[in-house]
């Protein structure tokens, strides 16, 4: 059969193979680019990740520097304050005091009042009020007096509302060194806008937050809406992390609602602490971002891709279901190739003309091998004619009976072997038998040759099948034929007429089944291993058969042999 050119019809497994060429570069391409996003998504991942870091490591340089400049600040109104109070015990004159005491706040702006006390709190002046004028009694920095005077040491008091300066202040106070021990205090109460200043001069991102806390938890100074929060108490999450430890870093809520990252540092001098914080979205919007804008680019390279990749594998798997097709045609001889697809590209069109190359060199080969096998196998026809023709001459001049048997038994078994010439001439496929015809004719002609001189007749039935085999096994099948027709003719039918029945069909499982009768008087005993039936299993064990006898009525022989399929016979074949 051959194949049409014009045919559009894709068999099954081509569309199989076609389905499987554009879904697997499809799924490859897919695979390819998903690993690639995946790489980008984590490399971009990882260096937001690693600026963050970066970023929180300049926070916390940028906290220590505040801390820095604050515990500078400190230090520098505690020196100031020591300088005058050393001034005061060389001079005890209080109204001296108290005029160097205004020019010293003169030269610091940011200081609300100067102030001395005894050690039971007494005021001896205030640089906010005339010299002489009574302080309001409670003073909140009291309990502190006490505790620079029993210290001998500076001290820093938290944020409070200061009576005479009526804002948010914060006191520095030192001991005045005297004979027997500091029995007053120097102090200066220091504004909050200090701090704020403190902070602005540091320069703050706009949207982040930098602050002052002092060791109570209140807002001492802050860059953001700092009227509103000033003197009131911080975070609660923010108190939880100061008290844990002098340094460190936490994440929440701002006093206004926003999600914070905050980095802090205690203050050595004052116990106060330096926050800087800067809004969580700094650190995962342009994550976010860049994850999304990586997911959204990946999308779209994969639906290009997969568009490009679709073209191209429709346009492969047509050029390779083309290629199979060929194949298929070369398959069958004499069939015609399919042209070259058009959209075949440059190096499968090269494939196509060798294949058609090759198509051409084999069909001449395959004509030239079948026309020497013909021409063989019709020589060695003639010749095994020949050669029985000699024999029945020899046979009809020979006066002995004995060896008229003889030669007539040799004249059956080379027919076996010129008729399975002669069906190797004729066969449409070179190199195989049809073993129905072929065992029908035998049979015919074998009964033929031993019905002559009997005056009993031998009838032969025949039902059989086409199965196709090799040469070999023919000539095998053949020889056991004729010697089971040659002891059937010579020993089942003593006087008297029979028949003689051949069988050949296929079984289900790629075998096929002979069977071989007569209902003559059945095989004697002392015959089941004479010459006859040795040759027969030997001839069975060829074509790997076991050979199943019945004598019940009359003789029987079965045998089952593999039969191969016509794809194995051709090749067979071919290879001889």
């Amino acid at each position: 059969m051959k194949l049409s050119l014009s045919s559009n019809a894709w068999s099954p497994s081509l569309e199989a193979a076609r389905w499987k060429i554009s879904h697997g570069l499809f799924n490859m391409v897919v695979a390819v680019l998903a690993s690639m996003a995946l790489v980008a998504i984590g490399l971009i991942t990882w260096n937001l990740s690693y600026q963050r870091r970066f970023a929180e490591a300049e926070m916390e340089r940028t906290v220590h520097a505040f801390s820095v400049a604050l515990d500078r600040q400190l230090l520098v109104t505690i020196a100031t304050l020591e300088s005058l109070a050393i001034g005061m015990a060389d001079d005890p004159n209080s109204e001296r005091a108290y005029r160097v005491a205004q020019e010293v706040k003169a030269r610091h702006p940011q200081w609300s009042h100067v102030t001395l006390r005894e050690a039971g709190g007494d005021l001896l002046f205030s640089t906010a009020l005339p010299f002489g004028t009574p302080a309001p009694s409670p003073n909140p920095v009291d309990p502190l007096v006490a505790k620079t005077l029993a210290t001998g040491q500076p001290q820093v008091s938290d944020l409070m509302y200061g009576p005479i300066a009526q804002a948010y202040v914060a006191a520095v106070l030192v001991p005045v060194p005297g004979k027997d021990g500091p029995s007053h205090v120097l102090i200066a109460v220091v504004t909050a806008t200090k701090w704020e200043k403190l902070l602005q001069e540091e320069g703050v991102a706009a949207g982040w937050v930098a602050g002052i806390i002092d060791a109570a938890g209140v807002v001492v100074a802050r860059t953001r809406a700092a009227e509103r929060f000033v003197g009131k108490p911080a975070p609660r999450w923010v108190l939880d992390a100061i008290r844990q430890a002098p340094e460190g870093r936490a994440e929440g809520p701002a006093l206004e609602g926003e999600p914070l990252s905050l980095v802090y540092s205690r203050s050595a001098v004052s116990g106060w602490t330096v926050a800087f914080a800067a809004p969580a979205a700094v650190f995962e919007e342009p994550l976010w971002r860049s994850l999304w804008l990586s997911i959204v680019v990946s999308g779209l390279m994969m639906v290009v891709a997969a568009l490009f990749v679709l073209g191209y594998a429709r346009r492969l798997s047509l050029s390779v279901t083309g290629l199979a097709r060929v194949a298929e045609a070369m398959e069958r001889p004499g069939a015609d190739l399919p042209s070259v697809p058009a959209s075949a590209s440059a190096e499968l069109a090269l494939v196509y003309g060798s294949l058609h190359t090759a198509s051409r060199h084999l069909r001449k080969t395959v004509e030239e091998h079948t026309t020497a096998m013909r021409e063989l196998q019709h020589r060695v026809k003639n010749d095994l004619q020949a050669i029985m023709s000699l024999i029945a001459l020899e046979r009809f001049q020979t006066g002995c009976a004995g060896s008229c048997g003889i030669l007539s038994e040799l004249e059956g078994r080379i027919e076996v072997l010129r008729l399975v010439h002669s069906r190797l001439y004729d066969a449409s496929q070179v190199g195989t038998v049809e073993l129905g015809g072929y065992l029908q004719e035998l049979c015919g002609h074998a009964i033929a040759l031993y019905r002559r001189g009997r005056v009993e007749g031998i009838t032969f039935e025949a039902k059989v099948d086409e199965v196709r085999v090799d040469h070999g096994t023919a000539v095998s099948l053949g020889l056991i034929a004729n010697e089971f027709i040659t002891n059937s003719a010579k020993h089942a039918f003593p006087g008297r007429a029979g028949t003689i029945t051949l069988e050949l069909w296929m079984g289900e499982t790629s075998r096929a089944w002979l069977r071989l009768a007569d209902d003559g008087v059945g095989m004697a005993a002392n015959r089941t291993r004479s010459s006859g039936t040795k040759l027969i299993e030997m001839l069975a064990d060829q074509v790997g058969a076991e050979p199943e006898w019945s004598v019940d009525a009359g003789t029987s022989l079965l045998l089952s042999f593999a039969v191969e399929t016509p794809a194995e016979v051709k090749q067979a074949a071919v290879q001889g």
